[in-house]
């Protein structure tokens, strides 16, 4: 049963596009969302991120505060039940600074607003991962299939059950090796580079040094 919140939410994107004669295709045409994402939405069965209501709203020509204006806090726990996996994921890049096309990713936590961490399951492609970089840290854990890790100037091979934490401000792609489609659990993390713990264990002064040759080297390889 759909939550007071995401009913009320569906209902508003609804009424905003019946105000402005739009079907459902005409939005989806306007963003890369799937009729079926933006129906389910509509009907109190799915929670958008920010960044997903901020470029419906765009879609529709209203403000975000339209939609969401009295809506109650969010829980303070989220779950995401195993379901059907392709209904749920798009191919928009989750990086500031990439595209992963091709993958397709189901957002684990995105009734959680301002999260500090962003989890997600990925299906990746078996075309070569286009290089993304973000703020902060990334951990990658390998659920099925083998996948080669690019970062920065390195190729890294995982196996199912591998993982690999690496900084997330230098350039690297995923890409699935073999005859099906690898999947990961991949959590992004907006902590300065300097809550790093091999960062954060030096004085003062040195942590600022190492944090600017490490973003250096980042830079250089971009």
């Amino acid at each position: 049963m759909p939550s007071p919140n995401l009913a009320v939410l569906g209902r508003r994107v609804r009424e905003a596009r019946l105000a402005r004669r739009l079907t459902l295709e005409a939005v989806v045409a306007r963003t890369d969302f799937t009729v079926s994402w933006l129906s389910k939405l509509e009907n109190g069965q799915l929670s958008p991120s920010l960044e997903g209501l901020v470029r419906l709203a765009d879609a529709l020509g209203c403000g975000v505060e339209t939609l969401v204006v009295g809506l109650s806090e969010p829980p303070n726990h989220v779950i995401d039940r195993n379901g059907d996996f392709s209904a749920a994921t798009s191919s928009r890049p989750a990086s500031r600074n990439g595209a992963s096309k091709g993958h397709h990713r189901k957002p684990l936590a995105e009734a959680w607003r301002g999260s500090a961490m962003q989890p997600e399951r990925i299906r990746l492609s078996r075309k070569n991962g286009q290089a993304e970089s973000d703020d902060g840290q990334r951990f990658v854990l390998v659920l099925e299939g083998r996948v080669l890790v690019t970062y920065g100037e390195e190729q890294i091979l995982l196996e199912q059950g591998d993982s690999i934490y690496l900084n997330a401000a230098i350039p690297h792609g995923l890409t699935s090796l073999g005859k099906t489609e690898a999947e990961v659990l991949s959590v992004t993390c907006g902590l300065p580079l300097s809550s790093t713990p091999a960062v954060n264990s030096l004085k003062p002064a040195a942590r600022r040094a190492a944090a600017a040759k490490t973003r250096g080297r980042a830079s250089d390889r971009t």
